[in-house]
């Protein structure tokens, strides 16, 4: 008997070496030969609980997951409150696409009286990756309950909440699991995720440096610390800490995304481009890093692979928040004879002005357009020809048969430089008298706007201040009326310039009306702005400042863009110097009112 007994033991210990070598085949002969040697319920309890566990683990690594799931099933009968029995049948049912069996392998876990942290972890993970949040959050909110003095339990809590983006409600259990272990760096890298998305750059920083006190090589840390000083206009400690990241961890797509970001915003795009090369040579369906290089790749003219990168917009969660959950298909090219589609419209107003004339091109092919849009853009898109219907997001969908997100038409349509779409006007408004009353019939009548709106992402570079115009003001022969719409139309007030241009802002009440206040003039001087766009889609004459280097659609060079006709290009020579731009401008106006 105990030849025996050392025979089994030996063999089964020889097999958990070949395990840890992860020479999986040789373990499962030394474990089937263990069996073999003598019955294996007359084991000492601890090598019986070992072996099953381990020959289930050898059987899941060479992918005979039936096997696998045989022996840890046949393990839990024996010792049913064995924890790492259930953890490990888990993984094999989700392995062979079993979720329903996986929950229940866990909820019976969960449910034993030896209760497991671990177990109430992996069902949360498992229901947040189904989305299944209801249930994640009564897991959780147990899990809570029975380890009130773990860390882990109130680390998971926390980014339960963060991952709904409930960051306030975050922040309580990720303050708490730093109480229970200040040395710790897991909360303190979360709790900074979660200051910086409720815009408290400051906590965020203190929360990442103190990542960095406890471990100077974190690399994740680095890389979320030179994120957040890019976002705080720090460049040059975005890119110090980026690089750190990258030296840490050479593999990083992640940081090489985030330093290309830095470079793209301080427009030195042949470096950007080579950090997102980077980036997608190590992660090739990397969301940020193709997006943003699209954005590059537009600005270069280079449409056919810029389009294709610009629909890995739709994969960003700044963007999948805001996007209305169809429960009709997205077209993906089928017939529209007869069909109805809803072009869903996002991001700013301006781009919805500008995509809006792929309109014709549905309407090519049979389809019956519905336009969903904001509610500002509601009365404007129903004076486009051949819309069937334009309801607000604020409103029921009408019955339709497709929705299409309205800026992939390009990459559908395969839109180049020399097919985008141009029939002017695509918009088409009449005068309205009640707007603007003007008698300066020999005057040139000139509505000007000077700022974007202050939610824009790139608005320091779309802000014009009303002093600068100033100039023009004077400048005979010419009329001016206030377009500029929010609280930056009180400038005019501001600088005491009440007498110098006519303020028609309180009459915007959308953009139908400032459409028809622009019919009204003679020429518009804006910004980069919703208003440019709409110039252009009227075919109004504009002229429009464009900071140095460009948005994509407004090219680099020459006085024109492929998107518009109508619209005229003043550039800065000198990135951030608006001054001489508007001396060019005035130069030019004077001669126009002569």
């Amino acid at each position: 008997m105990s030849q025996n007994i050392d025979s089994y033991i030996h063999l089964v210990a020889s097999g958990n070496l070949f395990l840890k070598d992860f020479q999986n085949e040789e373990a499962i002969a030394c474990y089937k030969k263990a069996a073999q040697s003598s019955g294996v319920k007359t084991w000492q309890r601890d090598t019986l609980l070992e072996f099953y566990n381990n020959l289930g683990v050898a059987y899941k690594r060479k992918k005979e997951l039936k096997q696998a799931q045989m022996v840890f099933e046949e393990g839990i009968l024996i010792e049913p409150n064995h924890h790492i029995f259930y953890s490990n049948l888990f993984n094999t049912q989700r392995a062979q696409n079993r979720d329903d069996l996986a929950e229940k392998v866990l909820l019976k876990a969960i449910s034993l009286k030896t209760k497991e942290i671990s177990h109430f972890i992996l069902l949360v993970e498992f229901y947040k990756e189904k989305k299944k949040y209801k249930e994640a959050f009564e897991v959780g909110a147990a899990c809570v309950n029975l380890f009130k003095d773990k860390y882990d339990s109130h680390l998971m809590l926390g980014n339960l909440f963060a991952v709904v983006k409930s960051y306030k409600q975050a922040l309580i259990p990720y303050q708490t699991a730093i109480k229970i272990n200040p040395n710790n760096s897991s909360a303190y890298n979360n709790i900074g995720v979660v200051y910086k998305e409720l815009g408290e750059h400051d906590k965020a920083k203190e929360s990442y440096m103190r990542v960095l006190k406890i471990n100077p090589n974190d690399s994740a840390a680095h890389n979320n610390l030179g994120n957040l000083l890019r976002n705080m206009d720090n460049l040059g400690g975005a890119v110090k800490h980026l690089e750190e990241s990258i030296r840490l961890n050479p593999s990083y797509a992640d940081a090489y995304s985030n330093l290309g970001a830095v470079y793209r915003e301080a427009k030195e795009y042949l470096k950007a481009k080579t950090l997102y090369r980077k980036a997608l040579s190590l992660s090739p369906n990397h969301t940020n890093a193709n997006f943003d290089l699209s954005l590059i790749e537009l600005m270069e003219g280079s449409y056919e692979s810029g389009w294709k990168r610009y629909e890995y917009r739709l994969r960003m969660d700044e963007l999948i928040g805001k996007l209305y959950q169809y429960k009709t298909p997205i077209w993906k090219g089928e017939s529209l004879k007869d069909k109805k589609i809803v072009l869903q419209n996002e991001q700013g107003f301006g781009d919805n002005m500008m995509f809006i004339r792929y309109v014709s091109k549905f309407v090519e092919l049979g389809a019956k357009v519905i336009i969903r849009t904001r509610p500002q853009l509601v009365r404007l898109f129903k004076s486009i020809q051949d819309v069937e219907s334009v309801c607000s997001e604020e409103e029921a969908i009408p019955e339709h048969d497709y929705h299409f997100p309205l800026l992939s038409s390009p990459v559908y349509f395969k839109t180049t430089l020399e097919t985008i779409p141009s029939i002017f006007p695509y918009i088409s408004v009449k005068k309205n008298l009640d707007i603007i009353k003007t008698d300066h019939k020999k005057k040139l009548k000139i509505g000007l706007v000077w700022s974007s709106s202050r939610t824009n992402k790139d608005f320091k570079n779309k802000y014009i201040g009303l002093e600068y115009y100033k100039p023009l003001f004077a400048v005979k022969g010419s009329v001016w009326y206030s377009l500029q719409v929010g609280d930056d139309a009180k400038e005019i007030a501001l600088h005491g310039l009440k007498n110098s241009i006519t303020d028609v802002s309180e009459k915007l009440i959308d953009f139908l009306a400032t459409a028809e206040a622009i019919s009204s003039l003679d020429l518009i001087i804006t910004t980069d702005t919703a208003v440019a766009h709409l110039c252009g889609a009227m075919n109004k004459e504009a002229w429009v400042l464009v900071p140095k280097p460009a948005d994509w659609r407004w090219m680099q060079d020459g006085d024109s863009t492929p998107w518009y006709g109508s619209l005229k290009l003043f550039r800065q020579s000198k990135q951030g110097d608006w001054s001489e731009l508007i001396s060019r401008i005035e130069a030019v106006l004077k001669k126009r009112c002569s």
